[in-house]
Protein backbone atom coordinates (compact mmCIF):
# COMPACT_ATOMS: atom_id res chain seq x y z
CA UNK A 1 0.00 0.00 0.00
CA UNK A 2 1.33 3.31 -1.30
CA UNK A 3 2.27 5.68 1.66
CA UNK A 4 -0.41 8.94 1.93
CA UNK A 5 1.34 12.12 0.89
CA UNK A 6 2.05 15.10 3.23
CA UNK A 7 2.11 18.71 1.57
CA UNK A 8 3.41 22.20 2.18
CA UNK A 9 3.51 25.53 0.64
CA UNK A 10 6.84 27.55 0.24
CA UNK A 11 8.02 30.09 -2.02
CA UNK A 12 9.66 29.70 -5.00
CA UNK A 13 12.34 31.71 -4.14
CA UNK A 14 13.61 29.37 -1.17
CA UNK A 15 13.58 25.77 -3.44
CA UNK A 16 17.10 24.28 -3.28
CA UNK A 17 18.97 23.50 -6.66
CA UNK A 18 18.00 19.86 -5.71
CA UNK A 19 14.28 19.98 -5.36
CA UNK A 20 14.36 22.10 -8.64
CA UNK A 21 15.96 18.85 -10.44
CA UNK A 22 13.35 17.23 -8.89
CA UNK A 23 10.52 19.52 -9.92
CA UNK A 24 12.19 18.46 -13.02
CA UNK A 25 11.88 15.26 -13.14
CA UNK A 26 8.71 14.98 -12.24
CA UNK A 27 7.10 16.89 -15.12
CA UNK A 28 9.57 14.68 -17.04
CA UNK A 29 7.85 11.85 -15.98
CA UNK A 30 4.17 12.64 -17.22
CA UNK A 31 4.87 14.76 -19.80
CA UNK A 32 7.07 14.76 -23.32
CA UNK A 33 9.47 18.10 -24.67
CA UNK A 34 10.03 19.26 -20.96
CA UNK A 35 13.14 21.63 -21.41
CA UNK A 36 15.32 22.34 -18.10
CA UNK A 37 15.52 26.43 -19.68
CA UNK A 38 11.79 26.53 -20.51
CA UNK A 39 10.98 24.96 -17.25
CA UNK A 40 13.26 27.03 -15.33
CA UNK A 41 11.52 30.19 -16.96
CA UNK A 42 7.90 29.01 -16.25
CA UNK A 43 9.43 28.42 -12.49
CA UNK A 44 10.65 32.16 -12.33
CA UNK A 45 7.25 33.69 -13.08
CA UNK A 46 5.69 32.46 -10.14
CA UNK A 47 5.74 33.28 -6.78
CA UNK A 48 4.94 30.00 -4.91
CA UNK A 49 5.05 25.68 -5.03
CA UNK A 50 2.87 23.24 -3.57
CA UNK A 51 5.20 20.39 -2.52
CA UNK A 52 3.80 16.74 -2.24
CA UNK A 53 6.31 14.33 -0.78
CA UNK A 54 5.21 10.12 0.27
CA UNK A 55 4.91 9.96 4.25
CA UNK A 56 7.11 7.44 5.12
CA UNK A 57 10.05 8.24 2.56
CA UNK A 58 9.87 11.96 2.05
CA UNK A 59 10.05 11.79 -1.40
CA UNK A 60 9.12 14.17 -3.36
CA UNK A 61 6.22 12.75 -5.67
CA UNK A 62 4.30 15.93 -6.71
CA UNK A 63 4.18 19.51 -7.01
CA UNK A 64 1.92 23.15 -8.52
CA UNK A 65 3.36 25.98 -8.83
CA UNK A 66 1.22 29.63 -8.38
CA UNK A 67 1.25 32.83 -9.45
CA UNK A 68 -1.04 36.00 -8.01
CA UNK A 69 -1.42 38.82 -9.51
CA UNK A 70 -4.26 41.54 -9.12
CA UNK A 71 -6.51 42.68 -12.02
CA UNK A 72 -8.89 45.10 -12.49
CA UNK A 73 -12.64 44.20 -13.44
CA UNK A 74 -15.07 46.70 -14.07
CA UNK A 75 -13.34 49.13 -12.40
CA UNK A 76 -12.90 46.88 -9.20
CA UNK A 77 -9.50 45.25 -8.01
CA UNK A 78 -9.56 41.47 -7.87
CA UNK A 79 -6.94 39.03 -6.68
CA UNK A 80 -6.28 36.21 -9.65
CA UNK A 81 -4.24 33.27 -8.87
CA UNK A 82 -2.71 31.38 -11.99
CA UNK A 83 -1.85 27.39 -10.89
CA UNK A 84 1.20 26.95 -13.65
CA UNK A 85 2.95 23.10 -13.96
CA UNK A 86 1.17 20.91 -11.57
CA UNK A 87 2.10 17.12 -11.87
CA UNK A 88 1.53 14.04 -9.56
CA UNK A 89 3.56 11.26 -10.03
CA UNK A 90 1.06 8.72 -11.43
CA UNK A 91 1.72 6.23 -8.45
CA UNK A 92 0.07 8.55 -6.08
CA UNK A 93 -3.40 9.45 -8.00
CA UNK A 94 -6.14 9.31 -6.37
CA UNK A 95 -4.55 11.49 -3.29
CA UNK A 96 -6.36 14.66 -1.70
CA UNK A 97 -3.55 16.15 -0.31
CA UNK A 98 -2.68 18.80 -3.20
CA UNK A 99 -6.01 19.89 -3.31
CA UNK A 100 -6.74 20.08 0.25
CA UNK A 101 -3.25 22.32 -0.04
CA UNK A 102 -4.46 24.08 -2.38
CA UNK A 103 -7.62 24.45 -0.79
CA UNK A 104 -5.80 26.17 2.15
CA UNK A 105 -4.00 28.23 0.22
CA UNK A 106 -6.54 29.79 -1.41
CA UNK A 107 -8.66 29.91 2.04
CA UNK A 108 -5.89 32.04 3.79
CA UNK A 109 -5.69 34.25 0.41
CA UNK A 110 -9.45 34.98 0.80
CA UNK A 111 -9.57 35.94 4.51
CA UNK A 112 -6.32 38.51 3.74
CA UNK A 113 -9.40 40.48 1.65
CA UNK A 114 -12.71 38.99 2.07
CA UNK A 115 -14.39 41.62 0.28
CA UNK A 116 -11.59 41.07 -3.01
CA UNK A 117 -13.19 38.69 -5.22
CA UNK A 118 -10.59 35.89 -6.01
CA UNK A 119 -10.54 34.16 -8.98
CA UNK A 120 -8.47 31.08 -10.17
CA UNK A 121 -7.23 30.90 -13.78
CA UNK A 122 -6.04 27.60 -14.87
CA UNK A 123 -4.84 25.97 -18.21
CA UNK A 124 -6.63 22.10 -18.77
CA UNK A 125 -4.48 20.48 -21.20
CA UNK A 126 -6.29 16.94 -19.26
CA UNK A 127 -9.60 16.27 -17.94
CA UNK A 128 -8.28 16.11 -14.93
CA UNK A 129 -6.76 19.05 -14.36
CA UNK A 130 -10.64 20.11 -15.46
CA UNK A 131 -11.97 18.25 -13.04
CA UNK A 132 -10.35 19.89 -9.97
CA UNK A 133 -12.49 22.90 -10.84
CA UNK A 134 -15.75 22.15 -12.12
CA UNK A 135 -16.39 19.31 -9.33
CA UNK A 136 -15.71 22.15 -5.90
CA UNK A 137 -16.33 25.73 -7.80
CA UNK A 138 -19.58 25.93 -9.46
CA UNK A 139 -18.86 29.36 -11.22
CA UNK A 140 -16.09 27.94 -13.49
CA UNK A 141 -16.53 29.01 -17.09
CA UNK A 142 -16.69 27.02 -19.17
CA UNK A 143 -18.91 24.42 -18.50
CA UNK A 144 -21.93 23.13 -19.87
CA UNK A 145 -24.37 23.36 -16.71
CA UNK A 146 -23.94 27.02 -15.97
CA UNK A 147 -23.66 29.93 -18.77
CA UNK A 148 -20.90 32.68 -17.28
CA UNK A 149 -21.90 36.57 -17.06
CA UNK A 150 -20.78 38.55 -20.64
CA UNK A 151 -18.61 40.79 -18.36
CA UNK A 152 -16.56 37.53 -16.65
CA UNK A 153 -16.49 35.98 -20.48
CA UNK A 154 -14.99 39.42 -21.38
CA UNK A 155 -12.33 39.29 -18.66
CA UNK A 156 -10.90 36.40 -19.37
CA UNK A 157 -10.62 36.56 -22.81
CA UNK A 158 -8.83 39.84 -22.15
CA UNK A 159 -6.67 38.24 -19.75
CA UNK A 160 -5.18 35.40 -21.17
CA UNK A 161 -4.61 37.44 -24.49
CA UNK A 162 -2.38 39.88 -22.06
CA UNK A 163 -1.16 37.40 -20.81
CA UNK A 164 -0.41 34.26 -23.31
CA UNK A 165 -0.32 36.73 -26.29
CA UNK A 166 -0.59 35.23 -29.77
CA UNK A 167 -0.62 31.72 -28.37
CA UNK A 168 -4.30 32.12 -27.40
CA UNK A 169 -7.07 31.04 -29.53
CA UNK A 170 -9.90 33.60 -28.32
CA UNK A 171 -12.33 31.82 -30.57
CA UNK A 172 -11.46 28.32 -29.07
CA UNK A 173 -10.38 29.86 -25.58
CA UNK A 174 -7.64 27.21 -25.58
CA UNK A 175 -3.86 28.28 -25.77
CA UNK A 176 -1.56 26.63 -27.84
CA UNK A 177 2.11 27.12 -27.07
CA UNK A 178 5.50 26.34 -29.36
CA UNK A 179 6.84 23.30 -30.68
CA UNK A 180 9.09 23.60 -27.82
CA UNK A 181 6.65 23.11 -25.12
CA UNK A 182 5.69 20.32 -23.25
CA UNK A 183 2.37 17.82 -23.51
CA UNK A 184 1.07 15.01 -21.43
CA UNK A 185 2.87 12.05 -22.83
CA UNK A 186 0.90 9.25 -24.25
CA UNK A 187 -1.44 7.02 -22.06
CA UNK A 188 -1.35 9.50 -19.35
CA UNK A 189 -4.83 10.08 -18.46
CA UNK A 190 -6.38 9.29 -21.38
CA UNK A 191 -10.44 9.87 -22.34
CA UNK A 192 -11.36 6.36 -22.90
CA UNK A 193 -14.79 5.12 -23.42
CA UNK A 194 -15.78 4.92 -19.96
CA UNK A 195 -14.04 8.47 -19.14
CA UNK A 196 -16.08 9.87 -22.47
CA UNK A 197 -19.81 9.10 -20.50
CA UNK A 198 -18.97 11.45 -17.92
CA UNK A 199 -20.74 14.84 -18.12
CA UNK A 200 -18.10 17.61 -17.68
CA UNK A 201 -15.19 15.03 -19.19
CA UNK A 202 -17.00 14.72 -22.54
CA UNK A 203 -17.53 18.85 -22.26
CA UNK A 204 -13.76 19.34 -21.78
CA UNK A 205 -12.54 17.00 -25.12
CA UNK A 206 -15.55 18.51 -26.64
CA UNK A 207 -14.53 22.10 -26.20
CA UNK A 208 -10.38 21.12 -25.98
CA UNK A 209 -10.22 18.27 -29.09
CA UNK A 210 -6.30 19.57 -29.27
CA UNK A 211 -5.74 18.51 -25.51
CA UNK A 212 -4.19 15.27 -27.03
CA UNK A 213 -1.43 17.60 -28.46
CA UNK A 214 -0.87 19.75 -26.10
CA UNK A 215 -3.15 22.20 -26.37
CA UNK A 216 -4.78 23.65 -22.84
CA UNK A 217 -7.83 25.19 -22.26
CA UNK A 218 -8.55 28.26 -20.35
CA UNK A 219 -10.69 28.04 -17.31
CA UNK A 220 -11.63 30.81 -14.65
CA UNK A 221 -13.09 29.92 -11.49
CA UNK A 222 -14.53 32.04 -8.56
CA UNK A 223 -13.56 30.96 -5.42
CA UNK A 224 -16.71 31.82 -3.11
CA UNK A 225 -15.63 31.24 0.76
CA UNK A 226 -19.21 29.02 1.34
CA UNK A 227 -17.60 27.16 -1.98
CA UNK A 228 -14.22 26.97 -0.64
CA UNK A 229 -14.87 25.85 2.65
CA UNK A 230 -17.40 23.14 1.76
CA UNK A 231 -14.53 21.58 -0.90
CA UNK A 232 -11.85 21.59 1.56
CA UNK A 233 -14.32 19.99 4.35
CA UNK A 234 -15.19 17.24 1.29
CA UNK A 235 -11.45 16.75 0.69
CA UNK A 236 -11.00 16.37 4.66
CA UNK A 237 -13.68 13.89 5.02
CA UNK A 238 -12.06 11.56 1.95
CA UNK A 239 -8.49 11.88 3.17
CA UNK A 240 -9.94 10.52 6.82
CA UNK A 241 -11.66 7.86 4.97
CA UNK A 242 -8.81 6.81 3.25
CA UNK A 243 -6.20 6.82 6.24
CA UNK A 244 -9.26 4.86 7.68
CA UNK A 245 -9.16 2.14 4.90
CA UNK A 246 -5.36 2.03 5.11
CA UNK A 247 -5.30 1.18 8.51
CA UNK A 248 -7.97 -1.40 8.91
CA UNK A 249 -6.03 -2.99 6.22
CA UNK A 250 -2.24 -2.76 8.23
CA UNK A 251 -4.37 -4.21 11.17
CA UNK A 252 -5.77 -7.02 8.90
CA UNK A 253 -9.24 -6.36 9.71
CA UNK A 254 -11.34 -7.47 7.08
CA UNK A 255 -8.30 -10.12 5.71
CA UNK A 256 -9.55 -13.48 4.88
CA UNK A 257 -9.08 -16.19 7.21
Amino acid sequence: MLSALKGATVPCASLTERQRAQLLALMQVCYAGVSAERFARDLADKQYVILLSARRSGELVGFSTLRVAEEQVEGRTVEVVFSGDTVIHPDYWGQKELQVRFGRFMLARKLRRPLRPLLWLLLSAGYKTYLLAVNHFPRTLPRHDWEAPAGRVSFVHSLAARWFGSQYDAARGTVRFGSSHYRVRDGVAPIDRAAAAHPDIAFFAKSNPGHVDGEELVCLAEIRARDLLWALTELTMKQLRLWTRRGLKWMGVGARA
